[in-house]
């Protein structure tokens, strides 16, 4: 049998008379989709058993694969959204291959379909949406379990399905990949469309623009087969250059006595064998939660020096000449700002805007300055005072910034009595899990019930270790979510204090689908009569984790598109969880989740308000480090290139921002990928705008006072009412002003870091 899915495709365009012409179509000549016929009907008895060609409205000629024709009866991933949850326990590597490629191909002809109603004369824009509805839930459906198995099995071959899944993200991005569909999308008759279907219709208009539907052909060559050919290629390259420098880096101590204070999940993640951490010898590496946690415990200084100056140096030609990636960051730079200025923006950074709520760069940097002059005054008291205190401990030299993570922790320790790996006994994964839905459920009537699946609707399991929660809404159910929590041998793993949230079902009222996701965790298993031990930032994160399933699954709007997290702006996507957060900062609620997992006591009413105020420390030193990349960000996407080149602008912002000299060896942003290959490129200060908003909307609880339960309630049914169950059905920003009557401002943000003091309201008739 041939594959599903052959990466060898022929793309040929012709024209009038038969001659090839140059390949027009975005998919064609960025995404290499490939579709099917759309007279060929998947579920009935007309399937292709053999290769297709099918000539669309960009006149394409496209070779298709054979067809698996797979079923749910011999294939358990295709199981329908609608029969129940997945049978992770029987799905191999081959079901997930196959199933996926016959479903993105599925999901094609869907595409198809829609084209073919238009091209009859089908008017209705819910019409049409509701001919790709169903393969849109499928496709995602088992996407979502393939990246989901891909995180916590060893069951799929990474190389082969990273290659399958970037040809599902074209085939799924087909939707906005058709001039028939484009000249309806912008035809005179869209003023009629409203609500939720106007929302994704303005989506549909938006992807099409950005990707030059709306220019000459000539321009729309130049744009896709030359600068957002190039520009792949130069992130290609960057990635595999930063990547190869990342792995390349390891330093191997021996001696007991530098690892004697590190905790034992470090040593475990540190040493040769897993089950015997306290026997070296040692590997540090640059992985984030070995290099993080390494730098704070180590009390060597040139072994910190070591590792920093490994990280920091990654890219540069003093590192390596051959993975010097200057270059590629230049190249990524122009060709964004030709990609922009193709479509008609003034630069990359005004493009990126389009999708986000702060809509324009001047309102970022407005936020930007709006906070750096309180934060870098915080900065140099607190770096003052961690001087001091290294001095106090027999420190000689001048701290830098491979110092502050060390003495950071110290003196965390000295000031508030808080040290991580005491306090874990206090955090029981059980009781911490009991006080987050008691939480959810006072607040916002959301109930987690433990169910055992069954085989059946309830489907099957990838681990034993893995629980299944129906969740509930005022006693309705509306989804379902999987906790995965302990570390694995089989499991990714970024640190105890780092997890995921894999939405594998979006709610769609017209599909039928309620919402499943799955929370995934590596904190450290039960054993020898105890249960699962977290400390705080593990407790931080898992809060985290259930506000980003709390939005998925609450959000249930007509169409996939618009429920959950989906569509959310860039900007505001963290705003739930990072809310959900600002609750562990009420003395009450992060005590309720306490309880020794011996002794049953919770922690005392100092030690929770120690642990809060632990959390803050050196919040002004944190928040301008997020300010300068923030700025630098939006800068690079910004400023005149020609003008002033990279590494100079990061000089000319870092005394702006930063109180200690940067390291001479310290290669920014060389290695700053989240801007260069990530998601955030003129996007990084998305994480403090979504903290910003956070700890404004929590602001109204304050406002209210904590104490007075029925005003708290209020506010809760109105973050319900907008936060939670609006998806991306209103713009944030709408959302906002509804729920604060105004825009938002960085105070609130900046008083829960304790970097301002809270304005005091005033008693009536009291004097000004």
């Amino acid at each position: 049998m041939v594959p599903p899915l052959c990466l060898a495709r022929t793309f040929l365009q012709r024209g009038q008379h038969g001659q090839i012409r140059g390949l027009r179509s975005l998919s064609s000549l960025h995404r290499g989709a490939a579709v099917l016929p759309h007279h060929v009907r998947l579920t009935g008895a007309l399937v292709p058993q053999h290769a297709s060609v099918r000539h669309n409205t960009q006149h394409r000629v496209i070779l298709l694969p054979e067809y698996p024709g797979h079923t749910a009866q011999t294939n358990p991933v295709m199981k329908s959204c609608k029969d129940g949850l997945p049978e992770f326990g029987q799905v191999n590597e081959s079901h997930c291959y196959y199933g996926l490629g016959q479903r993105l191909m599925e999901f094609e002809s869907a595409v198809c379909r829609m084209e073919a109603s238009i091209e009859e004369g089908e008017k209705e824009w819910e019409v049409l949406l509701t001919k790709v509805e169903v393969e849109r839930l499928e496709l995602e459906n088992i996407w979502a379990i393939v990246s989901l198995l891909k995180i916590t099995t060893d069951k799929l071959d990474m190389d082969r399905f990273v290659t399958l899944e970037k040809r599902a993200e074209r085939a799924f991005l087909t939707r906005y990949d058709s001039r028939t569909i484009h000249d309806f999308v912008t035809g005179d008759w869209v003023g009629t469309v409203e609500g939720e279907d106007k929302r994704v219709l303005e989506r549909y208009v938006t992807e099409y623009r950005n990707q030059g539907f709306e220019l000459p052909e000539k321009k729309y060559l130049e744009l896709n087969a030359n600068w957002m050919k190039r520009l792949g290629e130069a992130q290609r390259d960057h990635r595999f250059k930063l990547t190869t420098s990342t792995q390349r880096f390891r330093h191997v101590i021996r001696d007991p006595a530098v690892v004697r204070e590190f905790p034992v999940d470090l040593l475990r993640a540190m040493s040769v064998d897993s089950t015997q951490p306290a026997k070296g010898p040692w590997s540090v590496t640059l992985h984030p939660y070995i290099y993080r946690k390494f730098l704070e415990y180590c009390p060597d200084r040139r072994l910190r020096w070591n590792a920093y100056n490994a990280s920091t140096a990654r890219g540069s030609p003093n590192s390596d000449v051959y993975l010097n990636v200057a270059g590629h960051v230049k190249d990524i730079r122009q060709h964004r700002l030709d990609q922009a200025l193709v479509l008609g923006y003034y630069n990359y950074a005004e493009l990126s805007m389009v999708t986000k709520m702060a809509a324009s760069v001047e309102n970022v940097q407005s936020m930007i300055a709006s906070m750096l002059g309180v934060a870098r005054e915080s900065q140099e008291q607190e770096l003052a005072s961690l001087q001091e205190y290294a001095e106090s401990r027999g420190f000689e030299d001048k701290i830098r910034e491979f110092d502050v993570p060390f003495f950071r922790r110290k003196q965390i320790r000295t000031l508030y009595g808080v040290e991580d790996e005491a306090i874990r006994d206090y955090f029981p994964l059980p009781n911490v899990l009991k006080g987050i839905f008691d939480l959810l459920d006072s607040q916002f009537g959301i109930q987690f019930e433990m169910v055992t699946p069954d085989g059946e609707d309830l489907g099957t399991l990838w681990n034993s270790e893995v629980t299944l929660y129906r969740v509930k809404d005022g006693g309705e159910e509306v989804g379902f979510c999987y906790l995965d929590p302990y570390i694995r041998d089989d499991k990714a793993y970024q640190g105890g204090d780092k997890g995921w949230h894999v939405p594998i079902r979006p709610h769609s009222k017209v599909g039928g689908s309620n919402a499943v996701g799955a929370i995934v965790m590596a904190l450290g298993p039960p054993g020898y009569g105890k249960p699962s031990l977290l400390s705080h930032q593990e407790v931080v994160e898992t809060v985290r984790q259930f506000g980003k399933a709390v939005q998925q699954l609450l959000a249930a709007r007509k169409w996939s598109e618009t429920s959950g997290r989906s569509g959310v702006e860039w900007d505001c996507l963290a705003v739930v969880p990072d809310f959900l957060m600002q609750w562990l900062g009420v003395p009450q609620v992060l005590q309720s989740l306490s309880q020794h997992w011996s002794t049953g006591e919770q922690l005392t009413g100092a030690q929770v308000v120690s642990l809060i105020n632990a959390r803050n420390h050196l919040a002004g030193f944190d928040l301008c480090n997020e300010l300068y990349k923030a700025a630098f960000d939006i800068a690079f996407y910004t400023e005149d290139y020609e003008n002033e080149q990279f590494a100079d602008l990061a000089s000319r912002l870092a005394p702006q921002y930063l109180v200690l000299d940067r390291e001479k060896e310290d290669a920014f942003p060389l290695y700053f990928d989240e801007m260069l290959t990530g998601h955030w490129a003129a996007g990084y200060y998305s994480h403090t705008w979504s903290r910003m908003l956070a700890a404004d909307l929590f602001s109204a609880y304050l406002e209210a006072g904590l104490e007075n339960t029925e005003a708290v309630a209020k506010v809760s049914a109105r973050f319900k009412s907008t936060f939670l169950t609006s998806g991306s059905a209103v713009p944030t920003a709408q959302l906002f002003r509804e729920f604060r009557g105004r825009d938002p401002t960085p105070e609130a943000l900046l008083i829960s870091l304790g970097l301002k003091e809270p304005i005091q309201p005033k008693n009536r008739g009291s004097k000004s």
